[in-house]
């Protein structure tokens, strides 16, 4: 024990030998390793924020569809002809639940005749969980006693030569197999930052688009969720099954993971030079050391006790460094939990285009507890190695001089 706690000694008095170098050396493990934590929950708190954000606004977490209604597993397309009752979901909490019908129909103006998509979704209930209404530009939301009133974008409605109150002539297939025509009424207009859900979406009331498509009243395509982004999956119903937005936007999701993946890309490559720097500093330190150790040699202190008391010395940079580094980061962190960033720093002020539409988020940052240990562990490990080879050159040193 006593052998212990002076080589501690010994080590620690050795770094107040030069209290600049290792304060620098301790600055560097510390701004590292707290930038590392930083820049690990920006990306995960910017992922998250970002995608909520897109997925109240129409997408949802996730779907609840009739197991045939997305064919050959190719979420791109869909069968409308496959609906699922309120019987099938019953079981399933309403409150953070909206009914959905989806159809691909024609759309006629003075101009031309152009496809979409018409969405059938319940006004007040849609209200109280998606963000959809936050891109009404003009005219009012569909109102919930109103028939066949609509809901379109503004470019499509350029494309068209519609205004408002002008009456659009829809026309499809329903669900029975004959043609479903009806006029409906132009009420509002929807700004999505000019992407595509301006030309791809159109929307009305969910008895509106079960009256065009000749469905039943209890009956419906999507039972979509916006149950907070994160929480765990609900089992699918009997009848039914459980699609994830993931699966639905792939390279929405695709592109998330691509950034986290770059994010430790870049944590790995700062950790990696700021290890060079060290072992390079450490080298020069140890070199400058050299007489120290021969003396040691002289006295009887083997090879292995002057590179334990190396390591240990290193071990105590690090330990200074790198929780200095954590405190940092985490502190950093909860000051931007407190103070949202604006992503609009990082676009010179314009929109975030994803999914066909703007989104301008703040990113709220969330402390992700494994990052507090995951980005010291890496620090401490390639620091580790940029100790071998100085440790070794000494030991191989040390030989000879014995």
């Amino acid at each position: 024990m006593n052998h212990h706690k002076f080589l501690i000694k010994f080590s620690w008095r050795n770094l107040g030998r030069h209290p600049l170098r290792t304060l620098i050396m301790a600055l560097g493990l510390c701004f590292g390793t707290g930038y590392i934590i930083f820049a690990l929950n920006f990306s995960a708190s910017g992922s998250r924020e970002i995608v909520s954000d897109f997925l109240a606004q129409y997408s949802g977490s996730h779907q609840i569809v009739a197991p045939d209604y997305y064919p050959d597993l190719d979420k791109k397309k869909f069968n409308p002809n496959y609906i699922i009752n309120d019987e099938m979901v019953k079981n399933l909490d309403y409150k953070v639940y909206v009914k959905r019908i989806t159809l691909p129909v024609f759309l006629s103006g003075p101009k031309k005749t152009l496809g979409t998509l018409l969405t059938g979704l319940e006004p007040d209930h849609e209200l109280t969980l998606s963000k959809v209404n936050k891109a009404l530009s003009q005219g009012h939301f569909i109102d919930k006693n109103g028939e066949f009133q609509i809901l379109l974008g503004e470019k499509l409605a350029r494309k068209l030569g519609l205004k408002l109150g002008d009456e659009v002539a829809i026309f499809g297939q329903a669900l029975d197999g004959s043609v479903a025509n009806e006029m409906f009424k132009l009420v509002g207009l929807m700004n999505f930052g000019g992407g595509e859900m301006e030309e791809n979406l159109a929307f009305t009331d969910l008895q509106s688009s079960q009256r065009f498509a000749v469905i039943p009243e209890d009956h419906f395509h999507q039972y979509i969720s916006f149950a907070q982004f994160g929480t765990a999956y609900p089992i699918a119903p009997e009848g039914t099954v459980l699609v994830p937005w993931d699966s639905i936007l792939p390279e929405i999701s695709g592109s998330i993971r691509f950034i986290d993946i770059f994010t430790w890309i870049v944590a790995v490559i700062i950790v990696v030079v700021i290890s060079l720097g060290m072992g390079n500093t450490l080298m020069i330190t140890f070199l400058e050391r050299q007489k120290e150790f021969y003396s040691l040699n002289v006295i009887g202190a083997r090879s292995s006790w002057v590179a334990i008391s190396l390591a240990i010395e290193v071990a105590l940079l690090g330990i200074l460094g790198i929780g200095s580094g954590v405190i940092l980061g985490n502190l950093v962190t909860l000051f931007f939990h407190h103070y949202p960033i604006s992503l609009k720093l990082f676009t010179g002020g314009k929109a975030i285009m994803m999914g066909g539409m703007a989104i301008i988020p703040k990113v709220r940052l969330w402390h992700f507890h494994q990052y507090s240990w995951q980005a010291p562990l890496l620090v401490f490990v390639f620091m580790s190695l940029s100790l071998s080879l100085p440790i070794y050159r000494i030991i191989q040193r040390s030989k000879r001089a014995d």
